[in-house]
């Protein structure tokens, strides 16, 4: 960022204006693995909307929040544009009525084989017997496969910790239990046979997921268990440390 970018405070000051955006999608009925209706994909986006400036001090401030690295995409809409400054992806499993677990997740990208071992045919439901206990919250897993803030945004007190928080809120509402598979998506392909850099930062992004409630469970799988606290009263300290903003 240029010595005219926006600093760490002046970010933290559109915090309140950020609005959450989601878009989902499941079939009706099934024409093949991919297709149960028992599997929801969607997406979510943290959007800070920009109205069309009425003076030189808002165009300044709008070309600020307009420079590279505030935001994952820029989208006009009629007299505003909307920055994308975050975004989540993900699926929803529905274990009382999905098919087959594996057929499903082998059907999709294969970030989603990584999630293969949390299921187990012999377990309730189809969900490992170490992870039965979950039960008691819901009968849904929430399969976290990416999820990425604007370079700009890091390293400010956990606002990419927050959106993660607030937007669970309403997609894992009815789960029994929520997955991810920490890894550091930025490192450019390329640049990935470096193990001690990937060792370092995966433990970064670890390190973030932990923070938030997420424990690991096998092959680089983290899961959050909605039915205990330590995930709820994680989002209720990062809403207590940035609650001046909000």
């Amino acid at each position: 960022m240029t010595e005219a970018a926006l600093s760490r405070t002046d970010l933290l000051t559109h915090l309140n204006r950020l609005e959450l955006r989601f878009e989902s999608s499941a079939s009706v009925v099934a024409s093949d693995a991919h297709d149960d209706p028992a599997t929801l994909e969607w997406h979510c986006r943290a959007v800070l909307p920009l109205w069309e400036p009425d003076d030189d001090k808002a165009e300044a401030d709008n070309a600020r929040l307009l420079a590279p690295g505030v935001s994952l995409a820029q989208l006009s809409r009629g007299e505003r544009q909307e920055l994308t400054i975050f975004t989540m992806s993900g699926l929803t499993l529905d274990l009382w009525r999905i098919g087959n677990v594996y057929e499903s997740l082998d059907s999709r990208d294969a970030d989603y084989e990584h999630f293969a071992p949390i299921f187990d045919k012999s377990g309730d439901l189809g969900l490992h017997s170490d992870l039965e206990e979950c039960l008691v919250s819901g009968d849904q897993v929430v399969i976290i496969d990416r999820a990425r803030i604007a370079p700009a945004w890091r390293g400010l007190g956990g606002v990419g910790r927050l959106l993660i928080g607030r937007l669970l809120r309403w997609v894992a509402g009815h789960a029994a239990l929520v997955a991810t598979h920490p890894y550091p998506i930025d490192i450019p392909v390329g640049e990935r046979d470096g193990d001690a850099r990937e060792a370092r930062e995966k433990a970064v992004v670890q390190g973030i997921w932990q923070s938030l409630g997420f424990a690991p469970f096998c092959k680089d799988v983290w899961v959050m268990q909605p039915y205990l606290s330590a995930h709820g009263d994680a989002v209720e300290r990062l809403e207590a440390a940035l609650a001046r903003h909000l």
